[in-house]
């Protein structure tokens, strides 16, 4: 009676083909070799996992609350430290030296927890599947789960936000803490001109002046306080004064006196 080798696993086909006597069956060895030359074709036409393309799943009244509440986490965190940042922009705040020290380092813990969170979020599998209905939208072609392509726009993702998140800590919390929160009392402090940039104008920061006395911090100028006329008498060595308010965190230059 022949056997029905169909039901047979690919490890048993080939312990069978080991084992059975070529010349006397074969039927049988031509049978077991057609088997399993047809499961090494259906092994090359399967998707592996990784190499999958996930789409977006129909939208569930739950996917829809989860979204909306992502968004206003997102805004919620945007305006947080939208509001750390701005009076970076608009003022010129110097740390105290006491301060540098805990400041770095809560900015690259919090860094790094932001980097890890962020990576985290962009390679699920959700975030996977509407990035991918994006980039069909837009007739690129879409990534798969074990894209490089995924891979590195989570981890660069992941870096802008954490240099953000850390920059907002390092110097835009203490800005923030010190114009509406501390208690600050009006003061001047005589500095040295560091340096000066070559030209008056930088974007948003007009008449950059560097400070000797703060050359070993990150931010180590102030800016918008003096008009152009007064900014090109100015000289490298020089002594001036700077006029403000002080709080623990450091000192806010307003205007200057030479």
């Amino acid at each position: 009676m022949a056997i029905d080798y169909r039901n047979y696993s690919r490890t048993d086909l080939e312990e069978a083909l080991r084992a059975i006597d070529k010349v006397r069956f074969p039927h049988s060895v031509a049978q077991i070799q057609q088997l399993l030359a047809e499961m090494k074709e259906n092994e090359a036409n399967d998707v592996h996992p990784d190499d999958e393309i996930l789409l977006p799943e129909p939208e569930t009244a739950e996917h829809a609350q989860h979204k909306v509440l992502g968004t206003l986490a997102l805004v919620l965190c945007g305006l947080t430290f939208g509001a750390m940042l701005l009076p970076v922009y608009f003022h010129s705040f110097l740390l105290s030296y006491e301060m540098v020290a805990p400041l770095t380092w809560a900015a690259w813990l919090v860094g790094a927890a932001a980097f890890v969170l962020t990576c985290r979020h962009m390679l699920r599998t959700r975030f996977l599947r509407n990035a991918n209905a994006n980039l069909l939208a837009k007739g690129k072609r879409p990534m798969t789960v074990n894209s490089s392509r995924r891979l590195f726009g989570a981890l660069g993702g992941a870096l802008i936000v954490a240099v953000f998140v850390a920059i907002a800590t390092y110097r835009g919390a203490p800005a923030a803490l010190h114009l509406y929160v501390l208690d600050t009392q009006q003061a001047t402090q005589q500095v040295t001109i560091a340096s000066l940039p070559r030209s008056y104008r930088r974007k948003h920061c007009n008449g950059k002046i560097y400070l000797k006395e703060y050359g070993n911090q990150l931010f180590n100028y102030v800016c918008q306080i003096i008009p152009k006329a007064q900014w090109e008498k100015l000289r490298p060595g020089q002594k001036i004064y700077l006029r403000g308010s002080r709080s623990s965190f450091g000192f806010l230059a307003k205007d200057i006196t030479l």
